[in-house]
């Protein structure tokens, strides 16, 4: 018998008050250094994985959710109860129909490894740098 692949991935918050499920396929898989991420997510680099919105739902806890505007036209949504960061989404016109998710935050594998590294010159020197994504 052979596996097929996985249709979709699933996200919990570290509470679990918040679950999310996304179907493949993902759009990309990458590593962001930018000051508004790190800051964010108080890390050397943050680590995301983005879909259609369509493929999203919002399975558990949507009333936990809040919003944090982190720059015009930039939402950040996180579990009111536990603090972690569950999405970026953006008005602006590359990401208006995407919603991105920290990788970490998967219970489930999803179907790709991070291929690429986003804003690179704002990447402190003391955070790691995945040379084998592009940048």
């Amino acid at each position: 018998m052979t596996r097929s692949a996985p249709e979709f991935a699933t996200l919990r918050c570290h509470c679990g008050g918040v679950e999310v499920t996304a179907r493949f396929p993902s759009r990309f898989v990458a590593h962001c250094y930018c000051q508004s991420c790190r800051t964010t997510h108080a890390a050397g680099v943050v680590t995301w994985i983005g879909f259609k919105r369509a493929q999203v739902e919002i399975v558990k806890g949507r009333e936990l959710l809040r919003d944090y505007e982190s720059s015009p036209g930039t939402l950040r949504k996180f579990c009111g109860r536990c603090g972690t960061r569950i999405t970026f989404e953006s008005s602006k016109e590359k990401w208006a129909d995407e919603i991105h998710f920290p990788l970490a935050l998967f219970a489930t594998p999803v179907d790709r490894a991070p291929s690429g590294n986003a804003f690179v010159e704002e990447r402190p020197a003391w955070a790691p740098l995945d040379a084998s994504a592009h940048a």
